[in-house]
């Protein structure tokens, strides 16, 4: 009772946590017959506007962005356009409104209204997956265009959708308040936000029939980059050719004068060629790929003398594997003698196996053993005396007491597929459909594992295209990280509804 009272600010008791409430709106929740010029929300405290002009959605959406502006508890939308006669209109106010004092976000407002007689009341549903990759980019549109055919044309490049919505958490899409009718379904990234869709810079998504609102169907359509035309990047002359383009390339020519020598490489969305023997101080040489012809000058005095050994794509060797090398140009020759594998400081024999811009180490492996590869500078020998610099190549194997194995059973039939085991976004291991669904010899970690759907049998994933109405090959991805163990077999099924 003597002791000094503990002197408190007052806490003001219990935290706001409760977004702004909406006390009335003109037009009122699902009015009819009303053609607003200006739209009017008033609140029950006062608020923030948080980038509302960006997160507010109309639909169907307008050609001119209305203006917004609040003043005391009211919002304001003034529309810059008159609206459409007999059309249902939603605005979708996002996360764009917060109260005042503490930021509570107001979810989900929607606020509906018809300036004709009544409200349309259909609606689509369903989902987006991404492919091949697994996430779904930001600035998703999912649209409708009412059409009576699928005759492809520049609608989705010119118009905006007719109706429209974004996805959210689990990559769903719900359109409500649709007129009744027949539309196109598209859904695709709209990077400048113009409700437009852009081309092969934009990923798009589409069914490839006529949706009938009618249909109460849950609508799965995957999303994908369109192959753009092909156009070249950019070249370099820096004693390897280098042309790289847009796109991926399967098949090329070459042509030069007939006295040079040279040899050449596709990788990826790239051509490579090392010219030799040059007769000449320069000469051109031309890449062809398909229609597309690009020529470049070499001068003899620009050409390297120097090959890089790539990194390995993993330090784990598998047993019964050769150790596979790449070199980042031709190889003509190899001086054994300056090459050496060990493991515990002890000189391992070897085969070596020579491509052009390949090495394979041919060896007895020993399990549980880390190895080391010294392959001394000159020991790779190239074209216009390039040679390599010293280079230490680190790897391991094990045992099989500490390695994992993987069993799949899946629902799907009749169709062409392969299986594909991914480490942090990384393959690691293929399985085509005709060969037993089972991984071994694999290290233990998380894996991701997705089936790609292979409709033109070529071994890899195909994109679509949406004028030729032609769907991407279609990628599944299993819904969990499979945690494999050492010394475990995992046998999981897969249930696939194409």
């Amino acid at each position: 009772m003597l002791q000094c009272a503990s002197i408190q600010s007052p806490t003001g008791g219990e935290k706001d946590t409760n977004p702004p409430t909406i006390l009335s709106s003109k037009p009122k929740q699902a009015e009819t017959k009303v053609k607003p010029s200006r739209i009017e929300i008033q609140f029950d405290e006062f608020f923030v506007l948080k980038n509302l002009s960006n997160e507010l959605l109309i639909s169907p959406p307008l050609n001119k962005a209305p203006i917004i502006s609040q003043k005391g508890k009211s919002l304001f939308i003034d529309l810059q356009e008159e609206l459409n006669n007999n059309s249902t209109y939603t605005l979708n106010f996002g996360k764009g409104i917060a109260d005042y004092h503490e930021g509570n976000v107001l979810k989900d407002y929607t606020l509906v209204f018809s300036t004709g007689a009544e409200l349309d009341s259909l609606q689509i549903q369903g989902n987006i997956t991404a492919c091949p990759d697994k996430t779904l980019p930001e600035d998703l549109i999912v649209g409708i265009y009412q059409t009576d055919s699928l005759t492809k044309d520049s609608t989705i490049y010119l118009n905006k959708p007719d109706y429209f919505s974004l996805i959210d958490e689990q990559n769903q899409f719900h359109i409500k308040h649709i007129r009744d009718g027949s539309y196109e379904l598209i859904a695709f990234k709209d990077v400048n936000a113009n409700y437009k869709y852009d081309g092969a810079s934009e990923q798009i998504a589409f069914h490839d029939k006529i949706i009938n609102i009618n249909d109460s169907v849950a609508y799965k359509i995957w999303l994908f980059s369109e192959e753009d035309t092909l156009k070249l990047l950019d070249n370099k002359d820096n004693g390897r050719i280098h042309w790289a383009y847009n796109k991926e390339i399967d098949t090329a020519t070459f042509h030069a004068d007939t006295t040079l020598k040279y040899f050449s490489k596709i990788k990826k969305d790239s051509l490579f060629l090392w010219p030799y023997n040059m007769s000449s101080d320069s000469a051109y040489v031309w890449a062809k790929v398909g229609q597309r012809c690009d020529s470049i000058l070499i001068k003899k005095d620009s050409l390297k003398r120097n090959i890089n050994i790539l990194p390995l794509s993993s330090d784990y060797l598998k047993d019964g594997k050769n150790l596979h090398l790449k070199t980042s140009a031709p190889i003509t020759n190899i001086d054994n003698s300056k090459i050496e594998l060990v493991a515990d400081s002890v000189q391992i024999d070897f085969t070596l196996i020579k491509g052009d811009f390949t090495l394979d180490i041919e060896f007895e492996h020993l399990v549980n053993k880390k190895y080391n590869l010294i392959i001394h500078q000159g020991a790779i020998k190239g074209i216009n005396k390039s040679e390599n610099d010293s280079t230490n190549i680190s790897f391991f194997t094990k045992g099989e007491s500490t390695l994992a194995k993987l069993k799949i059973n899946t629902t799907l039939q009749n169709t062409v597929y392969f299986i594909e085991l991914l480490k942090e976004g990384v393959i690691m291991e293929t399985i085509d459909a005709g060969k037993p669904l089972y991984f071994e010899k694999l290290l233990p970690a998380r894996y991701e594992m997705r089936l790609i759907v292979d409709s033109n049998q070529d071994g890899k994933w195909t994109a679509g295209n949406y004028f030729e109405n032609v769907l991407p090959e279609k990628v599944y991805y299993y819904p969990e990280l499979i945690n494999l163990r050492a010394n475990w077999e995992l046998e999981v099924d897969w249930e696939i509804n194409p």
